[in-house]
């Protein structure tokens, strides 16, 4: 790969590893396919009518693909590179990963499950049980976010390989 075009990739790596980082760590969505479903029913209008925005949507639903493609490409196409930055760029392509398999397979599941239970004064046992969950498959995916992110700032501030 060349390396004006690696240097692109590690860029956009590094800007959209970061945003999904933010979002997830101080946000109440990730920017992840499915984000839209993990509103809370009790969200203010501003955030509903952002969701409601079909061609926003479609952006922030793009970020958290484009930082997991770009690691995987970094992490298997960076050729003349040091063993330490392939390694950072894999690290961050399974965070990456693990970000997304976590928002899809589990946080949005459990939203879809809570939204569709009926109002009650008190919790269930259930719904505390999902909401446990749910809270600790947030800590799991943001503390993943938040890494990837550090695995792609430690990558590219790695000193780059020295011509013999």
């Amino acid at each position: 790969m060349n390396y004006t075009f690696e240097s692109l990739l590690r860029f956009v790596n590094l800007t959209t590893s970061g945003l999904l980082a933010g979002s997830l760590g101080f946000g109440e969505q990730a920017l992840v396919p499915g984000w839209q479903h993990e509103l809370p029913n009790h969200a203010d209008r501003r955030a509903r009518a952002i969701a409601a925005l079909t061609d926003a949507t479609s952006y922030f639903n793009a970020i958290g693909p484009l930082a997991l493609g770009t690691a995987v490409t970094l992490a298997v196409a960076s050729r003349g590179v040091k063993p330490l930055k392939r390694v950072l760029d894999a690290a961050s392509a399974i965070s990456l990963a693990g970000v997304l398999a976590a928002t899809i397979m589990v946080t949005v599941p459990i939203n879809k499950e809570l939204d569709q239970q009926a109002p009650t004064d008190y919790p269930s046992d259930r719904s505390l049980s999902l909401a446990k969950n749910w809270s600790r498959a947030h800590a799991v995916r943001t503390t993943l976010g938040v890494g990837a992110f550090l695995c792609a700032v430690a990558s590219n501030l790695a000193r780059p390989r020295q011509a013999k």
